[in-house]
């Protein structure tokens, strides 16, 4: 807690292998930049530190930072002048390069959530899975690379059979994720397979308002292309019994001139066929409507969260933020990527 009468200021917490290094970090921090990404991408942190006397490059990387883990929080203390400190955790990311530039001399650290140890993302391996659900081939792959899962989604997908075949582990989990119309996210030692649509449902944590002394900057955009399927059609021929499954899903407020989405996938019966329409519509209408925003920062303003655009005429409503970059550089500002939540499915 900070005190009241206390002026207002953003401080890094970082510890590395359990030590807490942050009163060191702010002595030479130059710059900060967390990026949270909602799905396929893995978290990201870059941080720079002034080294005219040497001392990081001389003393400090002797210790072999590479490697090393570090947990990262921003804390905006007494950011109301309401004695509260606001708190955003960015999870813990493994240092996968260290570099020294000059002049003027710094040295610049990079982290990922995905542990560059691990094989998950580097190692091609060939594998035949079969009478697996996903959520069993999820836990299998974080399990043996070191990671935690969890399934979040009631669609729970069962595969007769499905290939690896030169794939890393998380290639072939994302295929497997985007074909389901299920969203997959590795932070923090964890992949995370979850519902896109319950997180959009979920209220909105701010409004951005046209106008509001907060908002840096905007940019929409908008895009038809293979994004404006009014229905979507399932059809599923058993080889063995000659039966044929179909469902077709159509949305409540469908555009009445848009194109079909067909999809020949296997299904083992209407239910799974309904499901299935639902999931691979929203995965190709979702990217309509797009939105960008550079912010004072708000770590409030996390991958995953919804906000209410507000102001802006035909691109006002909910959106639900895709990326969000916290920058520490003078200053504390994030940048968010935002699509416009889909609805009626």
């Amino acid at each position: 807690m900070s005190q009241k009468d206390n002026a207002r200021r953003v401080e890094l917490s970082v510890v590395i292998d359990g030590t807490d290094v942050s009163a060191d970090f702010s002595k030479y921090l130059l710059s900060a930049t967390y990026t949270d990404n909602e799905e396929d991408k893995a978290d990201d942190l870059q941080i720079s530190l002034e080294d005219e006397s040497g001392i990081w490059l001389n003393q400090w990387l002797e210790t072999q930072l590479k490697g090393m883990e570090a947990s990262v929080t921003v804390v905006q203390k007494n950011w109301e002048s309401d004695g509260k400190d606001k708190v955003l955790d960015c999870g813990v990311f493994e240092i996968d390069s260290v570099d020294a530039s000059g002049p003027p001399a710094k040295v610049s650290l990079k982290g990922t959530s995905i542990p560059y140890s691990s094989t998950a993302r580097t190692q091609k391996k060939t594998q035949a899975w079969e009478n697996r659900k996903l959520s069993a081939i999820a836990a299998e792959i974080a399990g043996r690379n070191g990671l935690v899962c969890m399934f979040e989604s009631e669609f729970d997908p069962l595969y007769k059979r499905k290939e690896q075949v030169q794939e890393s582990d998380i290639s072939f989990l994302q295929r497997l994720c985007k074909a389901a119309g299920i969203s997959l996210k590795v932070t923090a030692k964890t992949i995370v397979l979850f519902d896109a649509q319950k997180y959009e449902e979920k209220p909105a944590v701010r409004q951005i308002k046209r106008g509001s002394a907060d908002v840096l900057s905007y940019r929409f955009g908008t895009g038809s292309n293979d994004t404006a399927y009014s229905k979507c059609h399932v059809s599923y021929t058993n080889p063995e019994t000659k039966e044929t499954i179909e469902y077709t899903y159509t949305p409540r407020n469908a555009k009445k001139d848009g194109q079909t989405l067909e999809v020949n996938e296997k299904v083992s019966d209407k239910e799974e066929a309904r499901k299935l329409a639902m999931k691979r519509l929203r995965q190709k209408n979702k990217a309509e409507f797009s939105a960008e925003f550079t912010i004072v920062g708000d770590v409030l303003l996390v991958a995953g969260v919804t906000v209410e655009v507000v102001g802006y005429g035909a691109f006002d409503g909910k959106y639900i933020i895709e990326t969000a970059t916290h920058n520490l550089t003078g200053g504390y500002t994030v940048g968010v990527k935002l699509r416009r939540v889909l609805e009626g499915y």
